[in-house]
């Protein structure tokens, strides 16, 4: 006799679609020092006002400073901010915290950079109590980590190398140490939800995408050459060398579908303009060369007219397969056929064969 099943007792069984989804949290905790330092550089272009260049600067030499973010082109000489980048499998300690802070303080002192006007220690398990309560209260921050430092034989003391104490402390003194703070992990994850790498890094869906704009009577300037080879179509098509761009969008031989390819160009810039804001750089790009590779051989084919190319060449991009590019969740059917419209606007598709100069 088979033994009872979920089926005899009337409980339905899971389901195989059901999966674990991760959080970011969840990702972030098992990242490496790299994978760590990648994401807070991110992070970091989300902040406002943006800054003029961000460096990652993680090595052997880095003389404390992980990731820099220069508010001027005075780079290290002009104000800047320091994020330090801690992936520890505990919170972040006073004594992991202290020789950081000595690490600033000795670079500073040796001229390889002014002193940062902010300082954030970022470490995603969070930070001790003690070590908080220090950051949230400069006042007692300076005497404390002073006491550190003139501690015979103490791991700061042992920083110093060839650097006079004397000196130190004099820098110390005048040091502002309310620079020195935290980012909460809460913080560094809602605000790199805002940037285009965050739906590629976590697998979460894509902010929702904008209307394109209506394409105005008259072509602009950028959209001149896929316009021309339209016209060029319209006219081998219908023995019209009368049409222009100026009356294509009312004959009625042509303006239904003259108007559904600039639509579907103006959708695909717009697209263009989603990918810059939204995905990492290239995924647009690389978007528009798979639909490239899956269309050129239509393309190239001997086809009776202009009209009987654009139209299979259309057809063929509608109706390519394409799995792993990070904007398919968004890309519209009219955006395939707009891409083609801009590799011809990039002279990189041709409709009539006698095509326009």
């Amino acid at each position: 006799m088979r033994p009872p099943t979920l089926l005899d007792s009337g409980v339905a069984p899971p389901t195989v679609a059901q999966h674990l989804v991760l959080t970011p949290e969840q990702h972030i905790s098992v990242y490496s020092d790299e994978q760590w330092e990648e994401f807070v550089l991110e992070w970091a272009t989300s902040l406002d006002p943006r800054y003029e260049q961000l460096m990652r600067n993680g090595g052997a030499n880095d003389h404390g400073v992980d990731i820099a973010g220069f508010l001027t082109d005075q780079r290290f000489d002009g104000p800047w901010d320091c994020y330090q980048c801690k992936h520890y499998r505990a919170s972040l300690k006073v004594s992991d915290a202290y020789p950081e802070i000595m690490k600033v303080v000795l670079g500073a002192l040796a001229g390889h950079y002014t002193w940062p006007r902010r300082y954030r220690f970022a470490a995603p398990k969070g930070y001790s109590t003690s070590l908080a309560n220090l950051l949230h209260a400069p006042g007692n921050l300076k005497p404390d980590f002073v006491r550190e430092l003139t501690k015979p034989r103490g791991p700061l003391a042992r920083q110093l190398g060839e650097a006079p104490i004397e000196d130190v402390l004099r820098f110390v003194e005048d040091a502002d140490f309310s620079v020195f703070g935290t980012v909460q992990l809460h913080e560094l994850t809602g605000g790199h939800s805002q940037t285009r790498w965050h739906s590629v890094r976590f697998g979460v869906a894509l902010p929702p995408r904008p209307m394109a704009p209506v394409p105005a009577p008259e072509p602009a300037e950028h959209e001149q050459r896929y316009v021309e080879k339209l016209l060029a179509v319209y006219r081998e098509r219908h023995g019209d060398p009368d049409i222009t761009s100026a009356n294509a969008g009312t004959r009625p031989a042509v303006r239904d579908h003259y108007h559904r390819q600039r639509v579907a160009f103006y959708s695909a810039e717009a697209l263009r303009v989603f990918a810059r804001d939204s995905v990492p750089d290239g995924t647009f790009s690389a978007l528009q060369e798979e639909i490239f590779d899956g269309v050129i051989d239509v393309h190239d084919l001997d086809h009776d007219s202009g009209f009987a190319r654009l139209h299979e060449v259309s057809q063929a991009a509608r109706s390519l397969s394409i799995t792993s590019n990070g904007l398919l969740p968004v890309v519209a059917v009219r955006d395939r056929t707009g891409i083609c419209h801009q590799l011809a606007n990039d002279d990189r598709l041709d409709w009539c064969r006698a095509d326009p100069q």
